[in-house]
């Protein structure tokens, strides 16, 4: 503090005094600011590197709000669009309902049926299930009288063309383990799957699906001339056949396909005729009755 100079008189007593206010009204206002300067300052948060503004926070709030508005709405109108049928946006047609406008103008076709025509409506359920030898009979019925060879004679030979054979009647020497050494018939060999055709009408009066040694194998029975002849047909082609015990069958008839079931050493027919309980060989015997 500066001093002043002694007072000579009341006058100057006092504005010395005043001097003195002012000077330490003065003094603190200095300090006051010095203080205030040494205050740290209020740190400001800091967003991705800077400091936050007033102005962010408030964008952030106005963003916030338009998006909940537009999610709102958006969720009106999707309820809206579920709730209303997709027909009521096109126009209603002339008889007053909401269908689409046909734009060709083309009517549905129609059918007319006479009242007094019976219309099948169960005939497609009627389904019939047929097994391979059923298709096969089906496919060769009396197909041996329309293939050359034999005509349309009462006794034929079992297949309508020329084949060779392998093993005639008689003697000879096994050909198998199982074979015998002598043979009661003779081998056709037409080749694997050839079809099979009765030599005459008779009834089939021995059946077995393969559980001999002529494997699966008919005889079938006729009366010919006075004469009771039976014809075997052997080693046909397993569940070719479709004989069954007792059926009558008529000259010509598909019987099964030639095959190797049984004792056999390839596919062939073994042909058999035995004529009132004698075996003859079969050769002369159809050339003697074929007809």
């Amino acid at each position: 503090m500066t001093e002043l100079p002694q007072a000579t008189s009341r006058r100057e007593l006092r504005e010395r005094e005043q001097a003195l206010a002012a000077q330490g009204r003065s003094s603190g206002a200095r300090r006051e600011g010095a203080s205030r300067s040494r205050r740290p300052e209020k740190a400001r948060p800091v967003r991705d590197g800077k400091a936050a503004k007033p102005q962010d926070s408030r964008a952030h709030t106005v963003g916030s709000r338009l998006l909940s508005f537009g999610a709102l709405i958006f969720a009106g109108a999707l309820a809206f669009g579920m709730s209303v049928p997709a027909n009521a946006f096109y126009p209603a047609d002339s008889s007053g309902g909401s269908a689409p406008a046909d734009p060709a103008g083309t009517a549905g076709q129609t059918v007319a049926v006479p009242s007094d025509e019976p219309v099948d409506v169960g005939g497609r359920d009627k389904v019939e299930v047929l097994s391979w030898a059923q298709v096969l009979a089906q496919k060769y019925a009396h197909g041996g009288a329309s293939v050359g060879g034999t005509t349309g004679g009462s006794i034929r030979w079992p297949f309508p063309y020329a084949v060779t054979i392998s093993s005639p009647y008689g003697p000879r020497v096994a050909p198998c383990s199982g074979c015998s050494t002598f043979h009661n018939g003779v081998d056709f060999t037409p080749g694997a799957n050839a079809a099979i055709f009765a030599v005459a009408d008779g009834v089939v009066t021995v059946r077995d699906d393969g559980t001999s040694a002529y494997g699966n194998y008919a005889v079938i029975t006729s009366q010919l001339g006075g004469r009771t002849v039976r014809f075997t047909y052997a080693h046909m082609a397993r569940g070719s056949s479709a004989l069954v015990l007792g059926q009558k069958v008529a000259v010509g008839d598909f019987l099964g396909l030639v095959g190797m079931t049984g004792e056999a050493t390839g596919p062939h027919l073994h042909f058999e005729v035995d004529v009132d309980g004698t075996t003859i060989d079969p050769i002369p015997w159809l050339e003697a009755n074929v007809n």
